[in-house]
């Protein structure tokens, strides 16, 4: 092989070595400075249309003040695990639209789907929420959320994009992983192969 040849392979690598250290820089340097947890949500329902759709990546943020329960303000739009253990933990994205705070002082607007009872006073802030589509709002889903159920607020929306990660789930991504990097051996071998080849060519030449 030639020590043009060898330099632009040793160059190819270097890229893409670059290129997948800028990509883990970047997705961990993300995830660092908006949540110690993962950021990132795919909008799984119909329930925030206009405003959010199916497949809509949303960005989560619950580091600094103004993303914090304690300043969770009517409009804000939140991610909340469902707080009736029959939704199994369910993770829901929807508008706040009362606070209830210490003492039972409520603002907002309460429309529930179903009556319930507060017979006790509340020592906590607790907020409720609904869906933009939706007509009223679920108790067990959207109240009582407190601390507890709080995981961030909606700070950026991507169109769409969601569907990415979607289709990437396991097996898909290894599948896919598996190809590239199968089809990036192959081309190495083959092109290695071809090189050999046409040294022993220009030697019979010479």
């Amino acid at each position: 092989m030639s020590k043009q040849k060898k330099d632009n392979k040793r160059k190819d690598i270097k890229i893409i070595i670059i290129i997948v250290v800028i990509f883990a820089i970047a997705f961990i340097s993300i995830r660092t400075v908006l949540s110690d947890s993962n950021p990132f949500y795919v909008v799984a329902s119909g329930s925030m249309i206009p405003v959010l759709n199916v497949n809509d990546l949303i960005i989560v943020w619950a580091k600094d003040n103004n993303t914090s329960f304690d300043s969770a303000n009517i409009g804000d739009i939140i991610v909340f695990k469902a707080p009736d253990p029959r939704e199994e933990n369910k993770t829901i994205v929807h508008r706040v639209s009362a606070i209830i705070e210490n003492g039972n002082n409520l603002t907002g607007n309460v429309i529930l789907c179903a009556p319930i009872a507060v017979n006790d006073v509340i020592q906590e802030k607790t907020i409720l929420t609904k869906g933009d589509a939706n007509e009223c709002s679920i108790p067990g889903i959207d109240f009582p959320i407190t601390q507890e159920n709080y995981v961030g607020k909606v700070v950026y929306t991507i169109p769409q994009i969601g569907i990415i990660p979607q289709v990437l789930k396991p097996p898909v991504n290894y599948i896919i992983m598996a190809i590239i990097a199968g089809l990036l051996i192959f081309s190495f071998i083959h092109g290695s192969k071809k090189d050999k080849q046409e040294e022993k060519e220009k030697l019979k030449d010479d």
